[in-house]
C-alpha cells in the first residue's frame, strides 16, 4: 500500500501537519502558476531530493507511486503538443505540426501533473491523520466532526487500495482475465469498480455504526490522548515557504 501513512523520524516527519500543509500549497501554487518546462522540472527535482533526504522514501520508491501517472502524463504530452499550433515548427508532417511553444506548454503541463501528486505523495506519507485533526480542530478550530471525517477519507484510501488488489486476484484465481475489445474491457472493468464502490459502501456503514456506538458527536469538545509539540521549526519552515514563494511569484 503506497498510499498510506508511514512513520518515522525524518525532518519532514518531525513537522507539524498544518507546516507541511503550508508548503504543500506553495509548491502547489507555483506549479499551477508557471507554464514553462524548465520551470515545472526544477520543482520536481526539488520534491524528488526532499522527498529523499527530508522523509526517507527512496527513489525507487517515488518512481513505483508515480508510475502509473505514465500511462497518464504520456497521452497528455502527445494530445497537447498537438493541439497548440502557433509559434515556430520545428517538425512537420502534412496537416499535423510540432512548435517549439507547444513542446515546452505541453511538457509543462505534463510535468505539472507529477508536481501536484509528488507534492501530496509526501504530505501523506509523513503526516498521522490523527495529528492532522488535532491540528484542524485545535489549531484552525475547525469543529471536530469535520475533521474526523477527512481523517477516515485518509484511512480509506489504503484500505480500498488492498481491496481492490484482493478482489483483483480472486478474479484472477477464477480465472476471469480482462478480456479481448473495448466492449468487453468496459464491462469487465466496470464490474471490478462496483465491486470496489460496495466494498467501500460497506466499510463506511461499519464505521458509521462504530462511531454511533461510541457516542461520537455528542459532545461539543473533544480530548486528545496526545498533544502535538509546538515547535518554532514549523512556523520557521511555514514563513519562508510563503516568502519564498512570494518572491518567485514575482520574479519569474
Amino acid at each position: 500500500m503506497l498510499f498510506q501513512y508511514n512513520g518515522g523520524s525524518s525532518p519532514l516527519h518531525r513537522l507539524g501537519p498544518l507546516s507541511k500543509l503550508i508548503l504543500v500549497g506553495c509548491f502547489s501554487l507555483l506549479s499551477m502558476a508557471w507554464d514553462s518546462t524548465l520551470h515545472e522540472a526544477a520543482l520536481l527535482v526539488v520534491l524528488i531530493a526532499a522527498a529523499w533526504f527530508g522523509a526517507g522514501l527512496t527513489l525507487a520508491r517515488q518512481l513505483r507511486a508515480m508510475s502509473f501517472l505514465i500511462g497518464l502524463g504520456i497521452p497528455y504530452f502527445i494530445l497537447s503538443i498537438l493541439a497548440i499550433r502557433e509559434g515556430h515548427i520545428v517538425a512537420a508532417w502534412g496537416p499535423i505540426w510540432i512548435t517549439a511553444e507547444g513542446l515546452d506548454i505541453a511538457g509543462a503541463l505534463t510535468l505539472r501533473i507529477f508536481v501536484l501528486f509528488l507534492a501530496s505523495y509526501i504530505y501523506l506519507s509523513t503526516t498521522d491523520p490523527r495529528d492532522f485533526v488535532q491540528a484542524l480542530n485545535l489549531r484552525l478550530r475547525v469543529p471536530y466532526r469535520f475533521a474526523f471525517g477527512i481523517s477516515v477519507a485518509l484511512t480509506f484510501l489504503p484500505l480500498l487500495e488492498e481491496e481492490g488488489r484482493t478482489i483483483m486476484a480472486a478474479r484472477r484465481v477464477r480465472g476471469q482475465e480482462p478480456p479481448r475489445g473495448v466492449r468487453n474491457q468496459l464491462t469487465w472493468w466496470g464490474g471490478y469498480v462496483a465491486a470496489v464502490l460496495v466494498n467501500a459502501v460497506r466499510r463506511v456503514q461499519q464505521t458509521a455504526l462504530a462511531m454511533e456506538g461510541k457516542g461520537f458527536g455528542a459532545y461539543a469538545d473533544r480530548t486528545y490522548l496526545r498533544m502535538l509539540d509546538r515547535r518554532r521549526s514549523g512556523y520557521v519552515c511555514a514563513v519562508v515557504a510563503v516568502l519564498g514563494t512570494a518572491v518567485l511569484w514575482w520574479s519569474l
